[in-house]
This record gives structure tokens, C-alpha cells and sequence, in this order.
């Protein structure tokens, strides 16, 4: 049997780059939303501290795994070849793996967040000791699905919004530095 090897899962929308605002009255689905991924290449714009965090995390002896619901293909909002560009932006950077679920909320799978699917299988194919690793996310699906998968959770939000994560910090620098 491998080694196991501890690891960070990390989400990207709102982690790793910024949210894009739409506007007061921008709706996806029928629903209003204001803040989304980007759609194009044009509108991705990585956050400060991305790649220090990232060697950071790294120099703590931490696999780094990209885990993202990326259901904007499916739905028509980005186009297939623009979607890999981004993707190549992404993995160029330092991560170990990159696990995308495209599917919409409704399809019924198993990787889309909050389940644990995407992490489960990143568990089974880079040797991850769960008991020691961690998910950082800027959502509430982010947690639910570290959690589902047993690790501890960082959750990025300010401390008036209610989570259940083990942690919560306001950057992905700040959950880096808290890593053990």
C-alpha cells in the first residue's frame, strides 16, 4: 500500500480568484445572484497571494488539490475552448491535482459539492491521508463536503456570517498560515 499523504482540497471560485458582480438584478436559474465565476478569460482575475499561499502550503508538506463545481459549460454560460484556457491558468500554478464537476445542481451525481465525491476520489487516487488534511472554501458546500469527506474545514468568510468550519479566515494566505 502507498504512503498516505496529507493534503489541502482547495476551491476555486472565490478562493483562488475573484468573484465577478453582476449587478442588483442578474439571476442564474431564476434566481437572483449577484456574485459568480468568471465566463470568460477576460473577467478571471487570480487574488492576491495565490501563488505564496499555494508554495506555502507546499513548504508544509501539503498536497494541494483543486476541487471545483464548475456547472456555468453545461448550462451555455462559458464556452467549452475559453473554459480550458482558464483551466490552464489554474493548473499552471502550484497545485498537485485538479478534480471539476460540471454537472448542474439537479443532475444528480455524486462529485458535485456538498457531496464528498471529488474529494473521495482525490483520496483514492493521490494516497491522501484524510485525518490529516484539510478543505478551504468560500462556501457553506465547501464545509458541508470536507466535512462529509473527514477532513477539518476553513471556511473564507468574515466573522458576522454564520459556518460550521472548523476555522474561518478572511484569505486563502491566512488559512496557509494556520495550517499546521
Amino acid at each position: 500500500m502507498a504512503n498516505l499523504r496529507k493534503a489541502v482540497f482547495i476551491d476555486r471560485d472565490g478562493v483562488l480568484n475573484e468573484l465577478v458582480d453582476r449587478g442588483e438584478g442578474f439571476c442564474l436559474g431564476g434566481k437572483p445572484i449577484r456574485y459568480t465565476a468568471p465566463f470568460t478569460m477576460q473577467e478571471l482575475r487570480l487574488k492576491p497571494d495565490v501563488q505564496i499561499a499555494l508554495e506555502l502550503i507546499a513548504k508544509k508538506g501539503y498536497q494541494r488539490i483543486l476541487v471545483t463545481n464548475q456547472p456555468d459549460i453545461k448550462a451555455g454560460r462559458i464556452n467549452p475552448t475559453e473554459f480550458e484556457q482558464m483551466m490552464d491558468l489554474f493548473r499552471a500554478l502550484p497545485l498537485n491535482a485538479v478534480y471539476v464537476c460540471k454537472h448542474l445542481p439537479n443532475d444528480g451525481c455524486n462529485c458535485r459539492k456538498p457531496l464528498p465525491g471529488m474529494l473521495l476520489n482525490a483520496r483514492d487516487e493521490q494516497f491522501v491521508d484524510m485525518h490529516n488534511s484539510f478543505m478551504i472554501g468560500d462556501l457553506e458546500t465547501d464545509v458541508q463536503a470536507g466535512q462529509a469527506a473527514g477532513v477539518r474545514t476553513i471556511r473564507l468568510c468574515n466573522e458576522m456570517e454564520p459556518t460550521n468550519a472548523n476555522h474561518r479566515v478572511l484569505n486563502i494566505m491566512e488559512a496557509a498560515k494556520l495550517l499546521p
